[in-house]
């Protein structure tokens, strides 16, 4: 969308319309509130959104490529294919936010709050989320190869489907996650929770599983780190 198309926005209640002009033309809008604001489809590239309020706002298809987000609050926000690639959203609030089909690629989103989330079908690839909060969120079919998510809380995250090669989960809370028909070759799960997780399908070829106790998590033709098919979980056909 055109500059001049988007000065023609109406801002959100309780957004001064020369907030939003302002924003538009400078890109920079640290510690402001845009809560509520229709922003999709705009051209953002390197926007300054430090602390910003976006609570609500509808992003979808926006183009933040390298825009400074530290802190920002995209609770419940609309971003669905909104291209992110390489922003820096450290400390942000994703609370409920809807990411799907989003392009996260070499984006920054360390210590992050996004419970809740939504990244079904989101290209994460070698972002990082050392840290952050992702519990009950959506990852399926997402594309996070040679990602960071060291130390993240994924419990009771639905990651079917999803795409980890050579990813990163060092140390994270994995309890409850589902991890069905996922590609994890050769990611780093050392020292990781794994109770109750669900590897059904799953592909952990050449993983690393130091110091991480398997014994409670669901295996049903899994393939191993050693290449072996591991059926332990699945359901006995003979059994009422």
């Amino acid at each position: 969308m055109g500059l001049a198309a988007l000065l023609g926005l109406a801002a959100a209640p309780g957004v001064a319309n020369d907030s939003l002009r302002q924003f538009l033309i400078s890109r920079t809008c640290v510690a402001c509130n845009l809560s509520g604001t229709v922003l999709a489809g705009a051209n953002l590239e390197n926007a300054d959104l430090t602390n910003a309020n976006l609570a609500g706002a509808n992003l979808s298809q926006t183009r933040l490529l390298r825009a400074q987000m530290t802190q920002i609050d995209l609770s419940q926000a609309n971003l669905h294919q909104t291209i992110l690639s390489e922003a820096d959203l450290s400390e942000a609030n994703l609370a409920g936010a809807d990411l799907s089909e989003a392009i996260l690629t070499r984006a920054r989103l360390v210590n992050a709050s996004a419970p809740h989330v939504n990244l079904e079908n989101a290209e994460a690839r070698n972002s990082n989320w050392y840290g952050s909060d992702l519990s009950n969120s959506h990852l399926d079919g997402a594309i996070f190869h040679q990602a960071s998510l060291s130390a993240t809380d994924l419990s009771n995250t639905t990651l079917t489907a999803g795409r980890f090669y050579r990813a990163d989960f060092i140390g994270a809370q994995l309890t409850g996650a589902d991890f069905t028909g996922a590609d994890l070759r050769e990611a780093l799960i050392r020292d990781a929770q794994v109770d109750g997780t669900n590897f059904t399908d799953a592909d952990l070829l050449g993983a690393n599983l130091r110091r991480t106790d398997l014994s409670t998590a669901r295996l049903c033709n899994t393939r191993m780190a050693n290449g072996e098919i591991n059926n332990d979980d699945c359901p006995n056909p003979s059994q009422p």
